[in-house]
């Protein structure tokens, strides 16, 4: 495709699901951490 060897599809195409990863790791630990945060802290409202 355009003319560009193979190996230049094999340099770019990993990156996609390296950040794809990487996101999904991202968002499942700032998920938790979000959760054991509001477990932790007490509501408005509460006494």
């Amino acid at each position: 495709m355009f003319g560009l060897p193979m190996e230049t599809f094999y340099w770019f195409a990993p990156w996609p699901v390296f950040w794809m990863g990487l996101a999904l790791v991202m968002y499942v630990k700032l998920k938790r951490e979000d959760e054991q945060e509001e477990r932790s802290l007490p509501r408005e409202g509460e006494d």
